[in-house]
């Protein structure tokens, strides 16, 4: 079944969990006069040949180099780079217990120093990943390392879990980090993941490859064609339609209706579980420069005019967090009481 999710898609082969692209009976879909290779997958994504590297920091990064782990479709995370990991009694030290298994594509083991170097580096003001400071990488030894944080960074995992890679030191120590994003070596990246680079053509595709030395065993599609396009764009479905392409992504809804009635497709969702969304209040303002309006006419101050539904893990779950008991919509008496009706 060829979907639209291409993000999915990839995350899926970054964890190895794909068989094949063909139809969910076992045949390939009709794609038109071109013949369907089963080992082969084309996705549309955004960027160009430095797509892998930090410039772009998208997920087909996850392809070629390893997180510390990966979400599951509950949400959880899953050792890839780390067999497992703890964390200290106030949150802000998270220590690391890596893989031996896993080697670089050029044969050389993965250790803790090319995790340290990778923080060092993203500590870098030109990477523009870390504030000043926010983190420190501290080898314990060649397969553990602590990361130090200046403030705590969550009571759930943290980003550094599951959505940093790391690359290799002995390429790369000797590389100006002023230039960072601009490095040749994104373009021909040496990894650690389940596919390896083969080749590109410039701001047309890059194709990648099984590799067969994968701690987690030689992924079942062989090949990997990325192919480079515009997101959001009308004609990523004509792409896909043609059968020039088996995924795309970040899809205007209005160009499902083209594929209703369509069942080679499938439509995939994802939850952007980086995206962050504020409301800043202006304080100014006659009414919203009232604090108590602000904490929704609730004395305690954790409330909030509008109150989460769920976190992006809760809502891999399914799971919904409930109003406080005792209250049928936050703030409504203190927001009557001000002129404020809920729900207008």
């Amino acid at each position: 079944m060829r979907g639209l999710a291409a993000s999915a898609v990839l995350l899926a082969l970054s964890a190895s969990a794909l068989s094949t692209a063909a139809c969910d009976n076992g045949e390939a879909p009709d794609r038109g006069p071109a013949e369907v290779d089963p080992t082969t997958i084309t996705v549309l994504t955004p960027g160009d040949e430095a797509v892998l590297g930090p410039a772009w920091d998208e997920e087909p990064k996850f392809l070629v180099f390893l997180p510390f782990a990966q979400l599951d479709e509950n949400g959880d995370p899953v050792g890839r780079l780390a067999r497992r990991w703890e964390h200290s009694e106030d949150y802000r030290t998270w220590t690391y217990h890596l893989r031996t298994d896993v080697r670089w594509h050029d044969g050389v083991p993965v250790t803790a120093h090319d995790v340290k170097f990778t923080i060092d580096l993203l500590n870098h003001p030109a990477a523009e990943y870390y504030p000043p400071g926010a983190v420190t990488a501290i080898v314990v030894n060649d397969s553990t390392v602590a990361l130090s944080y200046e403030e705590v960074p969550s009571t759930e995992p943290s980003l550094d879990l599951w959505w940093t890679v790391f690359y290799p030191k002995h390429l790369l120590s000797e590389l100006d980090p002023a230039a960072f994003k601009q490095w040749e070596f994104w373009k021909q990246p040496v990894g650690n993941g389940p596919y390896r680079y083969v080749r590109h053509v410039p701001q047309t595709m890059m194709e990648l490859e099984a590799n067969s030395d994968y701690y987690a065993g030689v992924p079942r599609i062989g090949r990997v064609v990325l192919k480079f396009g515009v997101p959001g764009n009308s004609a990523n479905i004509a792409e896909l339609l043609s059968g020039n392409v088996d995924a795309v992504p970040y899809v205007n809804r209005f160009d499902l209706l083209a594929l209703d009635d369509d069942s080679r497709f499938r439509n995939y969702y994802q939850i952007n579980q980086i995206l962050v969304r504020a409301i800043f209040w202006n304080q100014g303002h006659p009414i919203l420069g009232n604090a108590t309006v602000r904490r929704g006419g609730h004395p305690d101050r954790r409330w909030a005019l509008l109150e989460p539904t769920a976190t992006a893990r809760r809502a891999c779950r399914g799971v919904v967090v409930r109003r406080s008991r005792g209250s049928t919509a936050p703030g409504r008496s203190g927001l009557a009481r001000r002129g404020w009706g809920w729900g207008t």
